[in-house]
């Protein structure tokens, strides 16, 4: 325990309220800090290289030229397919006419989608979205992938994820967390798991299901934070368990809802989804800390609808989107849209992990992969 840490609202010096956007932003900025140290020498060394040229947008010479564009692809993977629909619904409402298709996967599954393109010398994608662990971000920089843009929409984001911008390049645009679920019809609300430590209890032998790291960003995040703080040996523990393991967590998910296995790691957001379209499906949050991930939004160089990308990561900053966010529990990254969770929980009233720098997470995530395939077999 001594390593899990609570961010506690100084209540006294803050407004009371059912919502906190003080408190929203102070758990923000423990997430972001991770991201900054890894980020702010990259972006040092973009910034020394910016020229005049690197000016806001003028939204409404882009939008015009938008609309002479075709229906923009759009590579995601922070959250579900149903968020992502929501996403593109309501930025087809602010500019009516325009297309977004939304193209989900897993965070590794994105990214490989993506490499393949490149390799093919194939354009489908303007946009990149995902929670760009494992050094996404920075191999797509790194090798001249990504588009210069900056998003008038950028100056308003909350000041605490500002930090983990590389300017004109890649922004935060929401954020989740890892929690815990389980099967509301078969396990009770008491004998349900409270800690992470207690996934690896002899008594849910055959009944866990686990995301594979290489494919899951949530489930790469919390095997790095883990590892970090428990050891290898805990995924040890965990294996004696004959857990189903799966590349999606949305596959985790349907294991769950199904009953084909009755507790797993899983992000909060999928499982409050799952349980309001009326799933026996609910939602723990571990004593020993949920795992919160940003997840950020990038332009493709050979975007095939570079002013429609340009729109889009407009809207992807700004308000209307954060409520998307918001409304689905993910965690919002403007200060006007606080975030709820499930249960009515506040972000500062759970416990949350220690956040792994990003440039420890590119390090050590290869060889928890390895590592990950020899135990459990894939």
């Amino acid at each position: 325990m001594g390593s899990v840490f609570k961010v506690i609202e100084d209540r006294k010096s803050c407004t009371p309220g059912p919502l906190s956007s003080w408190a929203h932003q102070k758990i923000l900025s423990v997430a972001v800090h991770a991201s900054a140290v890894f980020f702010a020498l990259l972006g040092l060394a973009l910034a020394l290289s910016y020229t005049t040229a690197a000016k806001a947008a003028d939204l409404k010479v882009i939008e015009e030229a938008a609309r002479k564009e075709g229906p923009m692809t759009w590579y995601v993977s922070l959250y579900s397919q149903d968020v992502a629909e929501k996403a593109a619904t309501a930025f087809a409402q602010k500019y009516p006419g325009l297309k977004i298709v939304s193209v989900r996967s897993t965070t590794g599954g994105s990214f490989q989608r993506l490499m393949q393109d490149l390799k093919s010398n194939v354009a489908v994608a303007s946009v990149f979205s995902t929670a760009g662990l494992g050094g996404q971000y920075q191999i797509l920089q790194r090798d001249g992938h990504l588009a210069e843009y900056v998003p008038e929409n950028a100056a308003r984001l909350s000041p605490t994820v500002k930090s983990a911008i590389v300017p004109g390049y890649v922004y935060p645009m929401g954020a989740g967390l890892q929690a815990m679920a389980y099967n509301s019809a078969k396990v009770k609300a008491d004998d349900a798991p409270k800690s992470w430590m207690d996934l690896a209890d002899p008594k849910w032998k055959g009944r866990l299901a686990l995301g594979h790291p290489a494919f899951s960003g949530f489930d790469a995040a919390w095997c790095v934070a883990m590892v970090k703080r428990v050891g290898w040996q805990y995924y040890e523990a965990l294996a004696k368990n004959d857990p189903l393991v799966q590349r999606s967590t949305f596959d985790t998910l349907t294991a769950l809802s199904s009953g084909e296995r009755l507790v797993a790691p899983l992000p909060d957001a999928f499982a409050a989804i799952a349980a309001a379209k009326g799933n026996p499906v609910s939602i723990v949050y571990p004593t020993d800390g949920s795992v919160m991930i940003l997840g950020y939004t990038a332009i493709l160089k050979n975007a095939p609808q570079p002013n429609m990308a340009r729109l889009f990561t407009e809207f992807l900053l700004g308000i209307e989107h954060a409520k998307v966010v918001a409304d689905a529990a993910y965690v919002s990254v403007r200060p006007e849209v606080v975030t709820t969770l499930a249960g009515g929980k506040r972000v500062d009233e759970i416990d949350l992990m220690p956040i792994t720098p990003a440039d420890e997470t590119e390090k050590e995530l290869p060889g928890i992969i390895e590592r990950w395939r020899n135990l459990f077999g894939q």
